[in-house]
C-alpha cells in the first residue's frame, strides 16, 4: 500500500516538474518582448494646469469655465514666459495673459494636433525646469487615474524602472479635462524600437554553404582578406492606434553600438538609409545628420541625433514607423578563428541600439537586447609523403599551387602569400601588394592554407622534388552548413599526397648501331695506318 502511495506521489511530482520545465524557457525567452503592463510597471504624476468649473457627462465632452491657475503652476509669470518663447505656439500667448485668456487660446486646438503636443511639451519643461515639480497625485496606474479636484491636467509617466528592466519606454504626455474623483484610463502610446545585425554570405564555386548562404543572414563564411558587408537594421514601430507618440519628443535619438571580434577588421562605412517601416524605397541619410565615433579598433557608435529630421527629409511620417539601416564593409584578418572541423566560432559580432525613451528628458536613452552574427572561415591541412604515408616518410621541398577551376589555368589560381607557417589568400583587403607564391612542403611535409571560403578547389603539384614525379591533381571540396551558433563541415579538410621516385627503369632507344659501326671502322683505319708507317721505316733503314 505504501509503495503505491509513493509511486503516485513521484508521478505527480514528475508531472509538475515537466510542466515547469516547459513553461520556464517560454517565459524567459518571450517576457521582454511583450507589451509593457501599464498597471504594474508604469507610474504617473498628475499636474493641475488650470482649475475651474467642469461640466459634462464623460471625459470626452468635459468643458471647463471660470479658469484659474492650477496648483502645479506656482509661478504663472515664468510659465507664460516659457509659452511665449516656444517656437511652435509662442505667437499665441502673451506674458500678461489671465488664465481664462490662456484657456481661450488652447480651446481652438484639436486633440493631439501640433499645437496641443507642443503645449504639453512646454508645460512639462516648465514643471521640471526648477527641479521641484508639484504633482497633485503620484502613484501607480491601477485601474485608472483619479484626481481629487476638477481641472485641466497634464499626466506624465514617471516610472522608476528596475536596473535589469532596461528595454522600456515612457508613455507620451496626456492632457485631460476631468471632474473631481473621476477615474479615466490611460491610452498609452509607448514606442520601443528593435535592432538586428546581418552579414552577407555568397555561394562560392557552386558549393552550398547552407543556412544563411547567398544573401543576408545571421551567419556567413568568407576567406581571410576577403571584403564583405555587415548590415545593422533598426525598426522604429508605428505609434499605437495611429497616435503621434514621436511628436511628443522634441527630438528622437538612436545610436547603433557595434562591436567586431578581434578577427574582423572594419574597412569603411558604406551608407546610412531610412525607409518606411517595411524597409521599402530606402533613402540615404545625409552625413550631416549622423556621427560615427570609433571606440578603439573593434567597436564604434553611430549616432543619429534626431531621426525626426531625417524622416521629414525623406518625406516620411515617423509616426507610421521607420526602418534605419547602416551598411559597412569589413574583412577577416590573419587572427580570425578558423574551423578545421565542426563547431562554433570566435568571429562573433554584436550590436545593440540606444534610443530615446522619455519625452520628458531629451537625453534619456535606453537600449535594446544585443543582436549577434557569426562569420566562419576554414583551414586546409596538407601533408606530403614519399612512397607511402608511414610516419617518417614526410617529404620536403615539393611545390604546389591552388586553383578554383579544374583546368588549373593562371586565371583560376587562388593566389596565396606566406606568413610564418601558413599560407593565406591574397584578396582585396590584403594590406600590401603581394605576389602569389608557390607553396612548398616543409621538413614535416606540411603546407597548410589558412582562411579559405567554402568551395571547390584543385591542388596541383607544380614543382616535384628531384627524382620524383608530380602526383595527379587533387579535387578539394569544402562544404559547410552554418548558422549563428555553429558550423558543420564536410568534404576535404586535409589531404595526403604521396610521390614515387622517377628513376630505376630502363627505357628503349633507337639508332645505336650506327655509332658502334663508326667506332669499329675508325679503329681499323688507325691500325692500318700504324702498320704502313712501321713498314715504311724499315724499308728506309735497308
Amino acid at each position: 500500500m505504501m509503495k503505491k502511495v509513493i509511486k503516485k506521489l513521484l508521478a505527480a511530482l514528475l508531472a509538475v516538474a515537466m510542466v515547469c520545465a516547459m513553461a520556464i524557457p517560454a517565459f524567459a525567452s518571450n517576457s521582454w518582448e511583450t507589451e509593457e503592463d501599464l498597471n504594474t510597471k508604469h507610474e504617473y504624476a498628475a499636474f493641475q494646469i488650470f482649475t475651474g468649473d467642469v461640466k459634462g457627462n464623460n471625459i470626452d465632452d468635459f468643458k471647463i469655465s471660470n479658469a484659474k491657475w492650477g496648483e502645479s503652476i506656482t509661478n504663472p509669470t515664468e510659465f507664460l514666459a516659457q509659452l511665449t518663447a516656444d517656437s511652435t505656439i509662442g505667437g499665441e500667448f502673451k506674458t500678461n495673459f489671465t488664465p481664462q485668456e490662456a484657456v481661450a487660446v488652447i480651446s481652438k486646438w484639436g486633440d493631439s494636433d501640433d499645437n496641443s503636443i507642443a503645449f504639453a511639451r512646454c508645460v512639462c519643461n516648465y514643471l521640471y525646469s526648477n527641479g521641484d515639480p508639484k504633482p497633485v497625485i503620484q502613484g501607480l496606474h491601477t485601474g485608472g487615474i483619479k484626481v481629487p479636484k476638477p481641472g485641466y491636467y497634464l499626466i506624465v509617466d514617471t516610472s522608476p524602472f528596475d536596473e535589469d528592466d532596461f528595454y522600456h519606454a515612457y508613455n507620451s504626455f496626456l492632457l485631460k479635462v476631468t471632474k473631481a474623483e473621476y477615474v479615466f484610463n490611460i491610452n498609452y502610446k509607448v514606442v520601443k524600437p528593435t535592432v538586428e545585425k546581418k552579414v552577407y554570405d555568397n555561394d562560392n564555386n557552386d558549393i552550398s554553404s547552407a543556412g544563411n548562404n547567398d544573401g543576408w543572414g545571421s551567419s556567413a563564411d568568407h576567406a581571410i582578406n576577403e571584403k564583405f558587408q555587415f548590415r545593422l537594421i533598426a525598426k522604429l514601430p508605428a505609434s499605437k492606434d495611429n497616435g503621434r507618440a514621436y511628436d511628443y519628443y522634441k527630438k528622437y535619438t538612436v545610436c547603433f553600438n557595434d562591436t567586431l571580434s578581434d578577427g574582423i577588421t572594419f574597412d569603411k562605412l558604406d551608407k546610412v538609409e531610412i525607409a518606411n517601416v517595411d524597409g521599402v524605397n530606402p533613402q540615404v541619410i545625409n552625413a550631416d545628420n549622423y556621427t560615427r565615433n570609433p571606440n578603439g579598433s573593434q567597436s564604434f557608435k553611430l549616432s543619429i541625433d534626431d531621426v525626426k529630421t531625417c524622416a521629414r527629409a525623406a518625406n516620411l511620417d515617423l509616426n507610421k514607423g521607420a526602418t534605419i539601416t547602416v551598411t559597412y564593409t569589413a574583412h577577416l584578418n590573419e587572427t580570425a578563428y578558423v574551423n578545421t572541423a565542426g563547431g562554433d566560432t570566435k568571429n562573433k559580432n554584436r550590436v545593440y541600439l540606444e534610443y530615446s525613451n522619455n519625452p520628458r528628458i531629451s537625453t534619456s536613452l535606453d537600449h535594446t537586447h544585443e543582436s549577434e552574427v557569426c562569420v566562419y572561415t576554414y583551414q586546409l591541412n596538407n601533408t606530403k609523403y614519399h612512397d607511402d604515408d608511414t610516419p617518417g616518410n614526410e617529404l620536403a621541398g615539393a611545390g604546389f599551387r591552388l586553383y578554383s577551376g579544374k583546368d588549373c589555368t593562371p586565371e583560376q589560381e587562388v593566389k596565396l602569400y606566406k606568413k610564418d607557417n601558413f599560407y593565406y589568400p591574397i584578396k582585396d583587403a590584403t594590406d600590401k601588394a603581394q605576389d602569389a607564391v608557390e607553396m612548398f612542403s616543409d621538413e614535416h611535409g606540411q603546407f597548410n592554407v589558412k582562411g579559405l571560403d567554402a568551395g571547390t578547389y584543385y591542388l596541383k603539384e607544380t614543382n616535384p622534388p628531384a627524382d620524383y614525379s608530380a602526383c595527379a591533381d587533387k579535387e578539394i571540396v569544402i562544404s559547410a552548413t552554418h548558422n549563428e551558433y555553429n558550423v558543420n563541415l564536410s568534404g576535404t579538410l586535409s589531404t595526403t599526397i604521396i610521390n614515387k621516385k622517377a628513376g630505376g627503369i630502363t627505357l628503349p632507344s633507337t639508332g645505336g648501331i650506327g655509332t658502334t659501326l663508326f667506332y669499329v671502322v675508325g679503329g681499323g683505319l688507325m691500325v692500318a695506318a700504324i702498320v704502313l708507317l712501321v713498314t715504311k721505316k724499315r724499308m728506309e733503314n735497308k
